[in-house]
């Protein structure tokens, strides 16, 4: 199962599609680019809310996991 998934994802590889334009050189040129570009806005702001989400839940789970910990000592 696991040599058949890497062979399906090997073979649907497909190159990167990139946008023209420089991404080196001065580095204030290259942060205003990943800032005013909608393809870098999209994917940050998905790795935003991802982060968010991950840092809210694990807050939420861990009052949870301390309580139950408590009563496993006694």
């Amino acid at each position: 199962m696991h040599k058949c998934f890497l062979l399906l994802i090997t073979l649907a590889a497909q190159p990167a599609m990139a946008h023209p334009g420089e991404h080196h050189g001065n580095p204030y040129a290259a942060l205003w680019h990943l800032l005013t570009e909608p393809d870098h806005l999209a994917f940050t702001a998905i790795t935003l809310v991802i982060g968010v989400t991950s840092v809210l839940l694990a807050r939420r789970r861990a009052p949870k996991l301390v309580r139950n910990q408590h009563h496993d000592s006694r």
